[in-house]
């Protein structure tokens, strides 16, 4: 009889033993070749928006840096509310088996609010993931005013005076040639008027001699016959 009660007794001591090793705490726990180990994930904030970085760390309990089946990198898997796969990288440990990592928020797969999904794996039975919620930004795009300055070259400023006039210094000036020419015109006329004017006065003065030839002439003759009755 306490031989059998011996024996449940041991039962009952093993079963609590091996359920007390298998539970979970609340934590990710994996089983590993050779023992029970953990894997643990933490982002430093709970939600994110376009722009920010993420940084995610954690640590492997069992690593071992001089074991070969356990000194490799660690896979680190991003996948958007949609599924599709943001990003996924290989990330070393360090000596003591932790790691961490930055992820920026932003890019051409960062399209959908809600809960992102991030997970690590240290071989094919080891892993562990968290989220974290994200808040699309619309992007602002700024209009640049460009303020385009309408250049006038000189031969195109040129063209605006007129015919007789140049450009200098931005102002259309009168050629001299031109000046030249009008006072010259100028001369030409007032030499012209004086001669006209030269020219009627000894008419006229000739004209009036004439008339006063033809008038003694008269004169004369009408005297001559009073003196021949």
């Amino acid at each position: 009889m306490k031989a059998i009660l011996l024996l449940a007794l041991s039962a009952i001591i093993l079963s609590q033993s091996y359920g007390f090793a298998y539970a979970d705490h609340g934590g990710n726990h994996y089983t590993g070749t050779g023992g029970i180990g953990t894997i643990t994930i933490v982002t430093d904030s709970l939600s994110y928006t376009t722009g920010e970085m993420i940084n995610v760390s954690g640590s492997v309990s069992d690593y071992d840096e001089s074991d070969p089946f356990k000194n490799f990198d660690m896979t680190l898997k991003l996948v958007a509310p949609n599924g599709n796969v943001v990003t996924i990288s290989q990330i070393p440990l360090n000596s003591d088996g932790s790691y961490s990592t930055y992820i920026p928020a932003q890019g051409p797969l960062w399209k959908y609010d809600g809960n992102y999904t991030i997970s690590v794996s240290h071989g094919s039975d080891k892993n562990a993931s968290s989220t974290f919620t994200f808040i699309l930004v619309p992007e602002v795009i700024e209009e640049e005013v460009i303020e385009e300055e309408i250049e006038i070259s000189e031969e195109e400023l040129a063209k605006g005076c007129g015919e007789g006039t140049h450009l200098e210094d931005g102002v259309c000036m009168l050629d001299e040639t031109t000046e030249s020419t009008s006072v010259s015109t100028g001369s030409t006329g007032s030499t012209t008027t004086g001669f006209s004017a030269w020219v009627y006065s000894i008419t006229f003065t000739v004209l009036i001699a004439f008339v006063i030839m033809i008038i003694l002439y008269v004169i004369s003759r009408a005297s001559r016959r009073k003196i021949a009755n």
